[in-house]
């Protein structure tokens, strides 16, 4: 079989790739053909492969696919990336009353301890798994904060400076700029950025903050009804915000603390 006879997608084609069982959108930047004895060495399996840009994706995500990932960039398959999009809607409702039944540092003062009798009430609900890997330097962090709050009685200091939104439309610049996606409200990436800043409008919060929010994302899904092709694009970008506070955690993070007023 001839390489042009061989391939249903061109070189430059705009097409639909699986990542999981999640559908993004992609495009060929290559196209190989493999015959016996020379397999891929990723997919072990022979005939044409494709060399596939996620749109919007850091460039290391680039990989190496054979048919059976693609889709042709049509209604139907429009249609499927489409719903997965609309079914990340679904989370904001969730990871609003999340953020509001979270304790915050609006009183700026200690918690009351519970009374003998509310302990014995206290039920407490399964460990969800964790969906979300953080890196090692911010589980310090996160480490560092805990103690600092229960620890040593001590707070971040607010307003905080950059606040979340500097730190959110940073990421947002960084992957348009660099990865030439586009400003759409439509994109999947997209909807999980606007989740984020919309439950951060008042902008004093900082990145203690942001950070503290993605620790409750397993108890989020677990009280939710999304799919698991929804946690899994949630997953996916999430991930990537994650790895760019941990790349810029010096930038974004502060050492110092302050004593809480009683």
């Amino acid at each position: 079989m001839s390489k042009d006879n061989g391939f249903l997608y061109r070189d430059g084609e705009k097409v639909f790739c699986y990542h999981g069982k999640v559908i993004y959108e992609a495009k060929i930047v290559d196209t190989k053909y493999y015959v016996e004895p020379n397999r891929h060495p990723k997919t072990g399996s022979i005939g044409p492969h494709y060399h596939i840009h996620y749109a919007g994706w850091k460039s290391s995500w680039d990989e190496w696919v054979d048919e059976s990932r693609l889709l042709k960039c049509n209604e139907a398959n429009l249609e499927k990336y489409k719903q997965m999009s609309r079914s990340l809607k679904k989370l904001k409702p969730a990871m609003k009353r999340t953020i509001n039944d979270s304790p915050t540092e609006k009183t700026r003062k200690r918690k009351r301890e519970p009374t003998p009798k509310e302990k014995e009430v206290v039920v407490k609900k399964p460990k969800p798994k964790e969906i979300i890997t953080v890196p090692e330097p911010l589980r310090a962090i996160l480490f560092r904060d805990w103690q600092n709050i229960h620890t040593h009685q001590l707070l971040v200091p607010l307003p905080r400076k950059p606040t979340v939104t500097d730190i959110i439309e940073d990421y947002r610049k960084n992957r348009m700029v660099s990865k030439k996606i586009e400003n759409s409200d439509d994109g999947i990436e997209q909807e999980v950025i606007n989740g984020l800043h919309f439950y951060f409008n008042k902008c004093i919060f900082g990145a203690e903050h942001l950070l503290r929010l993605f620790v409750e994302f397993p108890l989020l899904m677990a009280n939710t009804f999304l799919s698991l092709e929804t946690i899994n694009v949630l997953k996916v970008h999430l991930s990537e915000f994650l790895n760019f506070l941990n790349e810029n955690r010096s930038k974004y993070f502060i050492k110092e603390y302050e004593e809480i007023n009683i």
